[in-house]
Formats: structure tokens, C-alpha cells, sequence
């Protein structure tokens, strides 16, 4: 199967850039695989909730390198976590 690919060129700052680049040598993995997987995400939730916004805390975990499964209701978890710790 052909998987076409496309090339993107977005301007970063240098500090950024760095440390993204840092990040990704730690992890093993390439700048463009760990964006690719960013925005697959960002737009697998678009698409099913467009309503729905991810928090920027959720957001974080993605860049940390938790994966979050496209079905992820944050409201959900976070009033189960609250319960739970308050009940």
C-alpha cells in the first residue's frame, strides 16, 4: 500500500525547536513522529466531539509521551478523580 506523505514547515522558535528536539533524542523517537502523533490526536478529537475541547492539562500528557485514547472524556475522569477523593 502507498501512503502518501506530505511536508509541512512550520517556524518555531530556535529555544523551542531545541528542545523539542532534546525531548524527541530522549524518547527515541523523531520530531516528526512525535508532532505527526500531536496532531493525529488533536484532530481524531475534533472530529469526534467538535464541541468538545481538550484542557490544556490533557494536552500536556500527549507532549509528556502518555498516549490518551481518542475517546477520552476528561470531564468524565475529572469528576471521577474528585469523587474519589472527596467522597
Amino acid at each position: 500500500m502507498f501512503m502518501a506523505i506530505s511536508t509541512l514547515t512550520l517556524p518555531i522558535e530556535s529555544k523551542i525547536a531545541n528542545r523539542m528536539k532534546k525531548y524527541a533524542e530522549k524518547r527515541k523517537q523523531s520530531v516528526s513522529s512525535i508532532v505527526e502523533n500531536f496532531f493525529t490526536l488533536v484532530t481524531a478529537s475534533a472530529t469526534q466531539n467538535e464541541t468538545q475541547e481538550i484542557s490544556p492539562l490533557v494536552q500536556s500528557f500527549s507532549i509528556n509521551g502518555v498516549d490518551i485514547p481518542v475517546d477520552f472524556d476528561y470531564k468524565k475522569e475529572l469528576e471521577a478523580a474528585r469523587n474519589e477523593k472527596y467522597l
